[in-house]
């Protein structure tokens, strides 16, 4: 089947554009051709191409083939189906147009400049992205090139190159500056494995990034093209130990332009640093050198723009200083630096005169006598061998006048050998500085990047474009020669069957210019003669290579005899004779050396010593190679020409890349104008031919280009066997071999030859161009399924829609027929109906007669006999009812009598006892309000306690005998419930008497009948006495309830008098605090005196109340208690031992969760311990032991919290960051309680009570800093801790069933088992600990929140920063599982009142809502924007740019992809992709938000677990002080009694 059908789509080539995209819209033959008729998507029009050839890709006249969308912007060009030189153009514009600079090409990155300031793509966070994965893992990127280069070198112990090529303005700079950086932070990402901060850089790291700087600003400047080209090549090798740390750097360099010092063309500028010197010299020196502006000096003003927009050069200036101090350059020798070059701007400025036949130059002249003055040289002399020279022959020296153009040159010529003198002394001394001989003893292997020029072609080439090809040829021979081996060594190792693929050699573009008599052979021999000149050189060249085997690469131009033309590899070349000579020979006269060498400059001695070394290293070098090439030929000492120089150092370069790992950068540059994202395609294509991109595609396109794993080829194209095929082995755990056996099928089935595909051991290898048509049969294949299913869909929806209409039909018959039947039976019916209602009627009424008759007879007789029975009963009833109220109104009766007995008595008992009240009440009351005669009565204190404490006795006996009549009154009540129970038993058994002899008494009815209107007038009288007896009870009632309310009221008077002595207590309380305050204290045992700071009139004085039991038998003593404490405080060994080894390491902290109900005393007694012990020392006076002490707790608290790990970390670092901040609280008590209390401060001297406060605001402040240091370091091992769960949990588990996302490829999945894969769950149940540990271990409310907030954001921007680095991977349901995970967390926040739990998340999920929205128009991109307010522009084109369609989605327009990175480049294009995760490398401590912890009195708790003798006897003695302290206190008071 032919690929040109209609509707195919191709590549026309086009003046303008290059190529154009064209659709194929007719397709006929006439007259043995073909006719295709094409359609332009440029503009509509239409072409034509006709061909008799066969309609495949081996005919030229045919229109290339076009891919598949799909792969129209493919990350590696090799993965194209088409891979042509259309093809490989439209894919890097595409990525380009949505700000993908990067793109592989087989082992090539090509790299375009956008023009534009990305740092967002070399940050930390990317750098630490890419380290560690493997490339084509994650996104085309330099540091996936640089990570590969260090991985090989790490894995496979080989040296390894970094090829980093194009033309002025690609950017090969700037991408050899970050992969420079790249090295020197991916070993410190290595050594924080787990962790989100990196290390700092070692200071050789550092000071090989300095050398930027320097060589961008003595090597750097601006051209047309590029305002940073380096005007060098440049060769880095940083060196690596064994342990792949960096030790240090090498630097080579090539081919300095050295004919930019003294000549610009327009617009361009000579090297940065003049202009540096100028706009940022100090002061000083500018007054040693005599600077003036930049328009003042001929070597800078000849461009005519001296500032580059956007650069400022006195910060330049400034980190080029930095930079040199940093490798080693003192400020003296920077000085003298600066010195030379101002020397050589002077110098530039000489003006030499022209007069007739020769020039003159006056010695007297200014800027003559300041560059020789600057120089230390002698002004005669260095003018003299400017307007003159010297030919030394066999006999004599002949001295000649040089002409006025001469003249110049020979000026121009010191100032290039200065310039390029002083530029290899500063390479020498970096050299020097970062690989010494130490260092290279310990050199395992390095890896070297060669940032050198790419291809150059000019309207007019010179010496320099010749060398720079030169340098090109060669690396390209080496880069054909490379990609050639792995193509071929890739076959080898997949054993495949293949056969030699031939490239295009430039080896004799190579040979024409290095042979013996080529044309750097021919230039030196004419440049060592004394009367060489271009045209002689370019007619030799004529003579010698304008013939067989030479002329088929060397061409002489048709006109001119000036100029000669390379055929080199990208393109033929033609270069201009003009100037080679002298620019080959780069001389100074004798006379000019022998000047300088007498300077007394020491920098430019050293200098100009630098340039003999180079040259005797060369001579050495030329020695050893004609050594080796034969004994017997003699050595000629030639003096280096500028040429053989570079040659040799290029032969040195190529020898060192030949024997590395080689890695290539080709850097591409858009557009000629250095606009920002601009896409020039015939530039492109022109630098994409001359760096080899499409040389490298088609060595690839003669083999087997195309390549893809027996995975991925199955994972893709499955579909195109049955499904009895694939899907056992989709669905169960696919080994291998089974999908081997599977990829088989898929070939045999949709391949018809088998020769445009090879079966390798892991790889399946395609040629050209079966990609697309396996795309196009699954395509198909997906177009017929999806036929095949609507057609099916369309079926069972018709044919539902039939059954619905004939069941409708069949449902009306039914009803009608329903209908006419029911109105039959429904006549039958009524009928039948109406018989039987007469029937039924008539019975009816003769039932309903017979049954009147027979109720009236029946109810005549039921009234007789009931009237008889009342009589009986009611005569029966009234006897025995006289014969029980009787009874009960004579038991009333005593009852009443004795209750009034009883309450009366107590009513009196109760009068007299509250009078008795409240005179003793009176009494107190006058005692109390004589208080201020205390000083003068206060002997009668102690008795007037007593007496209040046996009164308070006797109130209490009295209290206690008032309880035992109240209970006495409460059993006399339950007395007569218990009769009125007796009573209702005793009415229950005479009416069972009653019943059982109701027959008797139904015999004597007609006795009865007579006397019953006597019982009746007896019935009524003891009805009255019944209502008397009634109401004399609710009486009773009465009594009984005020005399409970008596009671009462005589409860609450006691209490109100236990409230007055409790008052009178805290009055001598009080007052015993005065007294105390008052009185001296006495001195300890030892000698000491005891220093109590922390007492305050109503505050916490310090006391603990301790749990320990004092012994109440031995006598306390206040002096033995404190030398007892003073002799184990001052034993601070043991104390020590026993403080860190028994309380704080040996500690097992009480457990944590929803369950725990722990007391404060039971989470705080580490620290309650400590400040009790503290607070003693501060009393005894123990300042520098107290420091001693709590400089050791401090720093074992934070080894302890630094050694947590697992499960210990959340539990174990909430215990003590409680504890730390309950002991901050406490020194933060106490340093008020010093500062408001006056008393403390008059108690001690001015210099004691300053000491004092030093001594308490230091330790403050070392608690602040400990809790500072907990909380850092919890929180940090909290977020580690995290990180290994939250990516797995929040970004891959997929919780939500029925929108289970496929894995990027199911195979793969089956054959590599995976890590540790967390759940959603273990992320709640992380928080869940955290919580409830904080809240278990009393930590404050706004703290948990603070934490909780803290680890939310963490969470939110550490997935977003991987999700947004996925490839492959972002799919709507990715969204919608995504959204459910992180609706988890909300919903887990609103539950624990962390309100606005979804602002914390606002990334997670407005990611999740960008990847269920619609991305088909650029409407539904401005939605987006709207709904996701919370991502950067360059967020939101990160994700829809990675974003996976699905086989079911609408691919994502290119003009939709364009719009989006349009909209980025809008906001500046230079937005971070990724999310900060933690601020600024620490957190801030956010207990100095909140208000102290309230201190009262200290509970000493040692849990019985610990043995820790010493500090429970310490704690002990502290109690029993206390307890002293309480006794003295109330003696005090007991002599004091208040009158």
């Amino acid at each position: 089947m032919s690929s040109y059908e209609v509707g195919t789509q191709c590549w026309y080539p086009d003046e303008t554009l290059g190529w154009i995209g064209v659709e194929i819209t007719s397709h006929k033959r006439e007259g043995g051709k073909t006719m295709l008729g094409l359609k332009s998507e440029a503009d509509g029009s239409s072409l034509t191409v006709s061909t008799a050839g066969p309609l495949d890709d081996t005919n030229s006249d045919l229109p290339l083939l076009r891919n598949p969308p799909i792969l129209e912007a493919a990350e590696d060009l090799t993965s194209l189906s088409y891979l042509n030189e259309p093809a490989v153009l439209h894919a890097i514009k595409v990525r380009y147009s949505q700000m993908n600079i990067y793109t592989y090409s087989g082992i090539v990155l090509i790299a375009t400049n956008p023009f534009q300031r990305v740092d967002q793509l070399y940050s930390p966070d990317i750098i630490q992205s890419y380290s560690g994965k493997r490339r084509g893992e994650l996104e085309p990127h330099l540091f996936a090139i640089a990570e590969e280069a260090y991985r090989c070198m790490k894995t496979d112990g080989e040296n390894q190159t970094i090829v980093v090529s194009g033309e002025s303005g690609a950017g090969k700079t700037v991408s050899a500056k970050y992969i420079m950086r790249y090295f020197a932070s991916v070993k410190e990402l290595d050594s924080a494995v787990g962790s989100h901060t990196p290390t700092d850089m070692s200071d050789t790291e550092k000071q090989i990034l300095a050398t930027n700087p320097i060589m961008e600003a003595f090597g750097n400047a601006k051209t047309t093209r590029n305002d940073n080209s380096s005007r060098f090549g440049k060769y880095l090798e940083i060196l690596f130990d064994k342990g792949t740390n960096i030790i240090g750097a090498r630097i080579r360099t090539y081919l300095l332009e050295r004919s930019r010092l003294v000549f610009q063309p327009k617009i361009e500028r000579n090297y940065h640093i003049f202009y540096q010197l100028i706009a940022g010299a100090t002061a000083e020196e500018r007054e040693k050198f005599s600077l003036a502006k930049v328009e003042d000096y001929y070597y800078l003003n000849q461009g005519g723009e001296a500032r580059i927009a956007g650069i400022d050069d006195v910060a330049e200036f400034k980190i080029t200083n930095e930079a040199l101090s940093m490798i080693g350059i003192k400020d003296d020798q920077q000085f003298e630096i600066y010195q030379i070059l101002a020397a050589l701007l002077h110098m530039g400025n000489i003006e030499i005169t022209a007069t007739r036949n020769d020039a003159h130059l006056s010695s007297e002249d200014p800027d003559l006598i300041k560059a020789c003055d600057l120089l230390g040289i002698d002004a005669y002399n260095f003018s003299k061998w400017i307007v003159k020279k010297q030919i030394t022959t066999r006999s004599e020296k002949i001295i000649s006048n040089l002409s006025h153009k001469q003249a110049i040159v020979a000026r121009d010529s010191v100032a290039k050998y200065i310039y390029s003198a002083l530029f290899d002394w500063l390479v020498e001394y970096v050299n020097i500085d970062l690989c010494p001989e130490e260092v290279v003893a310990h050199v395992a292997s390095f890896i070297g990047v060669l940032d050198i020029y790419g291809f150059e072609h000019f309207e007019k080439n010179s010496f320099e474009q010749f060398c720079i090809n030169y340098a090109n040829e060669k690396l390209q021979q080496e880069f054909n020669q490379h990609v050639f081996k792995l193509e071929q060594e890739e076959y080898i190792r997949e054993e495949i069957e293949w056969s030699f693929i031939e490239f295009a050699d430039n080896q004799p573009c190579i040979d024409l210019i290095e042979n013996k008599l080529g044309i750097l052979a021919l230039l030196d021999e004419e440049s060592r003669m004394p009367a060489g000149a271009d045209e002689s050189w370019i007619e030799k060249m004529y003579l010698t290579l304008d013939k067989a085997p030479t002329n088929a690469v060397f061409k002489k131009p048709r006109f001119g005899n000036t100029k000669f033309i390379v055929s080199h590899y990208a393109l033929d070349v033609a270069y201009d004779a003009e100037g080679f000579i002298e620019k080959n020979r780069d001389t100074v006269s004798e006379g000019h050396l022998d000047t300088l060498k007498e300077t007394s400059n020491s920098l430019l001695k050293g200098v100009l010593a630098t340039i003999d070394r180079n040259a005797e290293k060369l001579e050495t070098a030329k020695a050893a190679a004609a050594a080796a090439a034969g004994p017997g030929r003699r050595v000629v000492n030639k003096k280096p020409t500028l040429g053989s120089i570079f040659k040799t150092s290029l032969i040195e370069l190529m020898k060192t890349i030949e024997s590395t790992n080689v890695h290539y950068i080709r850097c591409i540059k858009p557009n000629e104008e250095k606009k920002a994202w601009e896409f020039d395609p015939l530039m492109v294509l022109s630098q994409l031919r001359a760096c080899g991109v499409l040389e490298t595609i088609r060595i690839s396109c003669a083999g087997f280009p195309t390549r893809w794993t027996y995975a991925e080829f199955a994972d893709r194209y499955h579909i195109l066997v049955s499904s009895e095929i694939w899907n056992s082995v989709l669905n169960g755990s696919a080994s291998e071999d089974q999908i081997r056996l599977l990829c088989n099928k898929i070939l045999e089935k949709s391949v018809a030859s088998k020769e445009t595909y090879q079966l390798g051991n892991t790889k399946i290898f395609f040629k050209a161009g079966m990609l697309a048509v396996l795309e196009k049969k699954r395509t198909d294949t997906l177009h017929n399924a999806a036929v095949m299913i609507q057609k099916n869909v369309r079926m069972i929806i018709y044919r539902n829609q039939y059954l619905q209409a004939r069941a409708s039909i069949i449902d009306a018959q039914a009803l009608f027929r329903g209908f006419s039947a029911r109105v039959r039976v429904q006549k039958a019916i009524e009928e039948h109906a109406a018989t039987k209602i007469q029937t039924a009627s008539r019975g009816f009424l003769a039932r309903k007669r017979f049954s009147s008759t027979q109720r009236s007879v029946v109810t005549i007789q039921s009234a007789i006999r009931g009237i008889q029975t009342r009589r009986n009963v009611t005569k029966f009833r009234t006897e025995k009812s006289a014969v029980a109220l009787q009874q009960a109104w004579r038991n009333y009766t005593g009852r009443r009598d004795f209750k009034a007995m009883a309450r009366a008595a107590l009513y009196v008992q109760c009068c007299l006892r509250r009078r008795l009240a409240k005179i003793e009440f009176r009494k107190l009351m006058a005692e109390a309000k004589s208080v201020n005669r205390l000083k003068e009565v206060s002997y009668t204190l102690e008795n007037k306690v007593i007496e209040l404490t046996q009164s308070l006795s006797a109130k209490i006996t009295e209290n206690k005998l008032l309880i035992a009549q109240i209970t006495t009154l409460q059993g006399s009540l339950a007395e007569s419930g218990e009769s009125r129970e007796k009573l209702k038993a005793r009415e229950a058994e005479l009416s069972s008497q009653f019943d059982l002899q109701s027959a008797q008494h139904l015999q004597e009815t007609g006795a009865i009948n007579a006397d019953l209107a006597r019982v009746r007038d007896e019935f009524v009288q003891a009805e009255a006495k019944i209502q008397e007896l009634t109401s004399d009870q609710n009486a009773l009632k009465e009594e009984v309830r005020k005399h409970l309310e008596e009671l009462e009221q005589a409860k609450e008077e006691i209490a109100q008098r236990n409230a007055v002595e409790g008052d009178l207590k805290s009055t001598i309380s009080q007052l015993k605090a005065e007294l105390a305050i008052l009185a001296a204290q006495g001195p300890v045992a030892n000698g000491r005196a005891d220093k109590s700071r922390l007492v305050t009139n109503g505050q916490w004085n310090g006391q603990p109340v301790s749990i320990i039991p004092v012994s109440g038998k031995e006598e306390i003593n206040a002096n033995s208690i404190n030398e007892e404490l003073w002799n184990l405080l001052q034993d601070s060994k043991s104390l020590h031992k026993e403080i860190v080894d028994g309380l704080l390491k040996g500690l097992k902290i009480p457990p944590a969760g929803v369950a725990a109900d722990l007391t404060r005393k039971e989470v705080l007694f580490p620290a309650r311990i400590i400040i009790i012990i503290l607070s003693d020392m501060w009393r005894l006076g123990f300042t520098k032991e107290s420091e001693e002490f709590l400089g050791e707790v401090l720093s074992v608290i934070q080894e302890i919290v630094s050694a947590l790990k697992d499960e210990d970390i959340i539990a174990h670092g909430a215990f003590w960051l409680s504890n730390t901040h309950e002991l901050y609280s406490f020194v933060s008590y106490a340093q008020s309680t010093i500062i408001e209390n006056d008393a403390i401060s008059n108690e001690m001297t001015e210099q004691e009570y300053d000491e004092y406060l030093r001594l308490v605001a230091v330790v403050k402040e070392d608690f602040e800093s400990l809790s500072f240091n907990i909380y850092n370091m919890w929180m940090k091992k909290l977020e580690k801790d995290l990180e290994k769960k939250a990516i797995s949990a929040v970004v891959l588990s997929q919780s939500l069933p029925g929108f289970m996302a496929p894995e990027s490829s199911p195979f793969l999945a089956k054959v590599f088992s995976q890590g540790t894969q967390y759940k959603m769950d273990d992320i709640l149940s992380f928080f869940n600990a955290v919580y409830w540990s904080m809240k278990t271990y009393f930590i404050e409310s706004e703290v948990m929140k603070e934490v909780v907030v803290e680890l939310l954001r963490f969470v939110d921007a550490l997935c977003f920063n991987d999700l947004i680095m996925r490839r492959n991977f972002l799919s709507w349901k990715r969204g919608l599982q995504l959204n459910y995970n992180v609706t988890r967390l909300e919903e887990w926040c609103k539950a624990h009142d962390i309100d606005d739990g979804s602002s914390y998340l606002s990334h997670l999920l407005q990611a999740a809502k960008l990847l269920q929205l619609r991305k088909n128009t650029t409407d539904d991109i401005d939605i987006i924007y709207e709904i996701c307010y919370d991502l950067k522009p360059s967020q939101i084109q990160k994700i829809i740019s990675q974003y996976h369609v699905a086989d079911y989605e609408t691919p994502i327009a290119p003009d939709v992809l364009r719009a989006v990175a349009d909209k980025v480049k809008s906001h500046g294009g230079n937005e971070d992709y990724f999310e900060a995760l933690s601020p600024e490398d620490h957190f801030e401590d956010p207990f100095r938000n909140i208000p102290l912890r309230p201190f009262s009195r200290v509970e000493a708790y040692v849990p019985a677990w610990l043995n820790l003798p010493i500090i429970r006897r310490i704690i002990e003695l502290v109690a029993k002080n206390a307890s002293v302290q309480d006794t003295a206190d109330d003696g005090y008071e007991e002599s004091h009694p208040l009158s």
